[in-house]
């Protein structure tokens, strides 16, 4: 009997809740985790970064079976000694990870591989036509404008294409040029990566990677 295909794990849901499922984050985060935050001017801000960067150890924590504890998280873009660019896991740098903070939500997504996650919450703001005008192809724009809620439509395309570029697979600024599945409409799937959604009343988001995945929504 064939073995089963290695699955990844994602995690969402509201800031609080992650803060309160993680405990003392000092306890988790580097230093450079705990000053970047710090160094940030809204207390909102910093708390969706601290509980971004707590949920990825958590959500790689499960899917590898290792306390969160004992995970260390680095950012590197390789140009600059600055703590930014795709995360790794120092002590599995095998198992690909992500994370995104947006205003009251975060999200996190651990895999055999490169993986991509992103996550935009539902604000009740119109559609800016002109940033989905730079960031849509014709068909995405003429999808997002018959949707009943435009913006909303809008984001789901937008999260899509997010994941995809922090997997490396697109640059933000070729989005409009990316012939992606439009939501809802097309299987999800784009070149060989797999994109799983997901979306409620205050939150939407997207995972890209080369492996099924599971999710989890918090709270």
């Amino acid at each position: 009997m064939a073995a089963a295909a290695p699955a990844g794990l994602a995690l969402a849901g509201p800031t609080a809740v992650v803060l309160a499922a993680a405990g003392d984050v000092r306890e988790l985060l580097t230093r450079t985790e705990l000053d970047r935050a710090g160094a940030l001017r809204s207390a909102g801000d910093r708390d969706d970064f601290l509980a971004a960067h707590a949920l990825v150890r958590l959500c790689a924590g499960r899917l590898l079976g290792r306390p969160a504890q004992g995970l260390t998280v680095v950012q590197s873009c390789g140009s600059c000694d600055r703590p930014h660019g795709r995360p790794r896991l120092v002590e599995a740098p095998a198992t690909g990870i992500s994370l995104a903070h947006t205003r009251g939500w975060v999200a996190a997504a651990a895999a055999p591989g490169v993986v991509g996650v992103d996550v935009e919450t539902l604000d009740g703001h119109p559609l800016d036509r002109r940033v989905a005008e730079a960031v849509c192809s014709e068909e995405e724009l003429a999808a997002v404008r018959a949707d009943e809620d435009p913006q909303r439509a809008f984001l789901r395309q937008w999260v899509r294409k997010e994941s995809l570029v922090k997997v490396g697979a697109a640059a933000l600024d070729a989005a409009a040029g990316l012939d992606i599945p439009v939501y809802g409409q097309q299987p999800p799937r784009w070149r060989g990566w797999r994109l799983l959604d997901w979306g409620g009343e205050r939150a939407v988001g997207c995972v890209a990677a080369r492996v099924e995945m599971r999710l989890r929504l918090l709270g």
